[in-house]
Formats: structure tokens, C-alpha cells, sequence
């Protein structure tokens, strides 16, 4: 049995038209207006780091369904919940694969020739060959889950 990490488009496109019919049923027009512009801000939090390749296309893909749902200000608080949850994940990691002083040496490394060189390259994990994946979708939803419970605490 094979695992995958893909988020398939039909999923994603049917959270996406059933996110924007729960905004047009609750809410009407307005409410679709709404969903459209979660939709929108979900996909521009995510876009930098997919296009910089620290991030999968599938995540980027949830974030802006998810915000179809929540709403512009919602999918905000979703996505600072997100970046904690990440983060944690991402320190988790590094420390089962015991590479957390590889990693925290390699990010020092990249802002000291960022600082030097203004080279962005320097912090895209694709341009310097890390092949780090995890499923971020585990962040998004926990972070979604925390917003549920918590409401909105930043902001």
C-alpha cells in the first residue's frame, strides 16, 4: 500500500465551491464576496514560499479553500496558528532525522550571505538542495482546528 501526499484538485475544488456556497447561504452576496477574498488571501500568504519551493502546490491549494470558508480575516488568524504549528513540526523533524544543528547552522549560513549578497537564492530550498517535505496540510489543519477553538487572539 502506497502512501501519497498530494492534495488531489478535485478535493480542493470541490472544498472551494462548497466553501463559497456556505458563505452565499449564510451570508448571500456579500458572503460570496467574502469567500472569494479568504479565497484569494489563503493563496497570496502561501504563494511566496511555493514559488521559492519550500512549500507544495497542494498546501497553497487547502490555505486558499480553507479561507473560502473563513474569510480574509480568518484565514489570517489560520495561518499565524499555521506558522506555529509549522514551525514546531519543522523542529520535531530536524531533531528525529537529528539534523537540527545541520539545519540551524545552514540558516545562519543563508542570512549571513543573504546580508552580504541580497541573494534571496540563498534562502530557496530547492537552490541550495535541501529535500526536506513534510505534510504542511497537518500544520493547516491544526492550525485551523486552534483558530476554531481559540477565535481570534492576534490582530
Amino acid at each position: 500500500q502506497k502512501f501519497y501526499t498530494r492534495i488531489p484538485n478535485i478535493l480542493t475544488g470541490i472544498f472551494i465551491l462548497a466553501g463559497l456556497g456556505l458563505q452565499f447561504w449564510t451570508f448571500g452576496v456579500p458572503g460570496v464576496t467574502t469567500g472569494f477574498l479568504g479565497g484569494l488571501t489563503g493563496l497570496a500568504l502561501l504563494l511566496i514560499p511555493f514559488l521559492m519551493g519550500g512549500m507544495g502546490a497542494g498546501d497553497v491549494k487547502a490555505l486558499a479553500a480553507l479561507g473560502t470558508v473563513t474569510g480574509p480575516a480568518g484565514i489570517f488568524q489560520v495561518f499565524l496558528y499555521m506558522g506555529v504549528f509549522g514551525g514546531v513540526m519543522a523542529i520535531i523533524h530536524y531533531i528525529a532525522a537529528g539534523k537540527l544543528q545541520e539545519r540551524l547552522a545552514s540558516f545562519w549560513s543563508a542570512i549571513l550571505v543573504f546580508a552580504g549578497t541580497k541573494d534571496k537564492d540563498s534562502f530557496n530550498p530547492v537552490a541550495t538542495g535541501e529535500k526536506l517535505r513534510f505534510p504542511y496540510a497537518a500544520a493547516i489543519a491544526l492550525g485551523y482546528f486552534t483558530y476554531i477553538q481559540m477565535g481570534t487572539v492576534w490582530g
